[in-house]
C-alpha cells in the first residue's frame, strides 16, 4: 500500500527531476530537500523489485558513487560538483524506482506512452513555430521564406527550440521505437494513428539531421522487419519493408546535406596526409578539421590521456580542462577554442574515472544487452541501440537531460511488457 504522502513524495521527485534540467544551480538545495523527504516518505513496497531491476539500480548507483569519489583527487572541486549534477539522476531515479517500485511498475507502460505523446507533441510545435517563422511581409505582402539569414527554419538546430539537436533526435528515435513495439506486440484499434506517428517521427529525424540518431533509426526499422518475420512468418511482407526501408534510407543519404557529407568526410580524414605542427603533434590539414573529421584528432587527443590515468582516472573535476590542453598541444585549434568535450562517452568515462568507472559503464549496458536478449525484450534492445551510438559520437552524460532519459527509459524498458516475449 503507497500512503498519500508518499504518492506526493514520488511525484514530487519526477517534478524535480525534470526542473533541475533548468535550474542547476539549484541543486545542492534540492538534493537536501529530497533526502529529507525521502525518510519521512519512503516505505516498503507490496512487492519486491525484480532481480534485473535490483541489479541495474545497483550498477546505476555504483557507477554514480565511484564517480562522485574521484572528487577526492580532483584538484578543481567546484567544477567537480558541477559536473556531478548532470549524473544525479543515476543515483536518484533507481532510488525513486526501488522505493516506489509498486506504483512504478504499474505506470510503467503510462509512463512510456506519455513519453511518445510528449515527443510528438514537441515535435508538431517545433513545426509550427518553424512555418510561423518563415512568414514575413514585404512591401505590405505576406511571404513564406524558411531561408532567414542564409539558415534554414525547418533544419538541425534551427527546428529543434526546446533540447539540444542530438538529445531531442534520440528522444524521438526511442519514441519511433515505442509506436513500433506497439504496431509488433500489441492489437491497435488504430493502426492508421500509430503509422502516423512513425511518419512523423522519421520526417522529424529528416529535418533534425543528427547523423548518429539516422542511423540508429535505420538499425532499429531493419531490426523490426526481423522480428516482424519471426512472429508473423510473413516473407513476402516482410521483403517489402526491407525494399521500402532501404529506400527510405537511400532517400535521407541523397537528399540529407549532413548524411551525405559523413561518407565524404570520413573518407578524407582518412586519404588526405598528415601535417607535423612546430609542437610535434600530428594532424590533418585545417581546412579538412571539422565536425566528423575533428572528432577523430578529439578521440586520439582523449584516449591518449585517458591511457595515461587509466588506473583513477583525472578526476570528475580535472579532465575538462586536461583535454583542452591537450588540444591546444595537438593543434586543434577549433577544439580548444570553442572548449569541445570529448565528443565520446566512452573515453571521457575512462579519462574521468578510470579502468573501474569505464567497468561499470560496460556493465550496465552488457547486464542490460542479457536481459533484454533473455525476454526478447525488443524496446531494450532499441534503447540500447539508441544510447550505444550516440554515446560513440557524444559525451552524454555531460547534459542532464540526457542523463536523465538514459536511466529512466532503461528502467522502464527492462521493466516494460509493452514489447517483451518473455521466456
Amino acid at each position: 500500500m503507497i500512503t498519500r504522502t508518499s504518492r506526493v513524495f514520488f511525484f514530487i521527485t519526477i517534478a524535480t527531476l525534470l526542473l533541475m534540467s533548468f535550474y542547476p544551480l539549484l541543486t545542492e538545495v534540492i538534493v537536501a530537500l529530497w533526502f529529507c523527504m525521502s525518510i519521512v516518505a519512503i516505505e516498503p513496497s507490496g512487492r519486491r523489485a525484480s532481480r534485473q531491476m535490483l541489479t541495474l539500480s545497483a550498477l546505476l548507483i555504483a557507477f554514480f558513487v565511484y564517480t562522485a569519489l574521484t572528487l577526492l583527487f580532483s584538484y578543481d572541486k567546484v567544477e567537480g560538483l558541477r559536473n556531478l549534477h548532470t549524473l544525479l539522476p543515476f543515483a536518484l531515479v533507481p532510488i525513486i524506482a526501488l522505493s516506489h517500485y509498486d506504483k512504478f511498475d504499474k505506470n510503467n507502460s503510462a509512463l512510456i506512452k506519455s513519453f511518445v505523446v510528449g515527443v510528438v507533441m514537441a515535435s508538431l510545435i517545433c513545426l509550427i513555430l518553424a512555418v510561423f517563422r518563415s512568414f514575413y511581409l514585404i512591401d505590405g505582402h505576406l511571404v513564406f521564406n524558411p531561408y532567414i539569414s542564409y539558415r534554414n527554419q525547418f533544419v538541425y538546430t534551427y527546428l529543434s527550440v526546446f533540447l539540444y539537436t542530438n538529445t531531442f533526435a534520440m528522444y524521438v528515435v526511442f519514441a519511433a521505437a515505442v509506436i513500433i513495439c506497439a504496431l509488433l506486440y500489441k492489437k491497435n484499434r488504430r493502426p492508421w494513428l500509430l503509422w502516423s506517428g512513425i511518419a512523423l517521427c522519421i520526417l522529424m529525424i529528416f529535418l533534425l539531421s543528427s547523423r548518429t540518431n539516422v542511423y540508429a533509426l535505420f538499425i532499429i526499422l531493419y531490426l523490426s522487419v526481423v522480428v516482424f518475420y519471426c512472429r508473423f512468418k510473413r516473407l513476402i511482407h516482410s521483403v517489402l519493408l526491407f525494399v521500402g526501408i532501404t529506400l527510405l534510407f537511400w532517400v535521407f543519404q541523397t537528399f540529407n546535406y549532413r548524411v551525405l557529407n559523413l561518407s565524404q568526410k570520413v573518407t578524407s580524414y582518412i586519404t588526405e596526409e598528415d601535417i607535423v605542427t612546430e609542437s610535434g603533434a600530428v594532424i590533418k590539414h585545417p581546412e579538412n578539421i571539422e565536425n566528423v573529421n575533428i572528432r577523430f584528432q578529439m578521440w586520439e587527443t582523449g584516449f591518449r590521456l585517458a591511457k595515461k590515468y587509466w588506473v583513477t582516472g583525472c578526476g570528475i573535476g580535472d579532465f575538462k580542462s586536461m583535454l583542452l590542453s591537450e588540444y591546444q598541444h595537438d593543434g586543434i585549434q577549433e577544439a580548444c577554442t570553442k572548449k569541445y568535450d570529448q565528443h565520446n562517452q566512452y573515453i571521457e568515462t575512462l579519462g574521468t574515472s578510470g579502468v573501474v568507472g569505464f567497468f561499470l559503464l560496460a556493465s550496465i549496458l552488457l547486464y542490460a544487452l542479457i536481459v533484454a536478449w533473455y525476454n526478447r525484450n525488443y524496446l531494450l534492445m532499441c534503447f540500447l541501440i539508441i544510447v550505444s551510438l550516440n554515446m560513440l559520437l557524444e559525451s552524454m552524460f555531460n547534459r542532464y537531460n540526457s542523463s536523465l532519459f538514459f536511466v529512466v527509459a532503461l528502467l522502464l524498458s527492462a521493466q516494460t511488457s509493452l514489447a517483451a516475449d518473455a521466456k
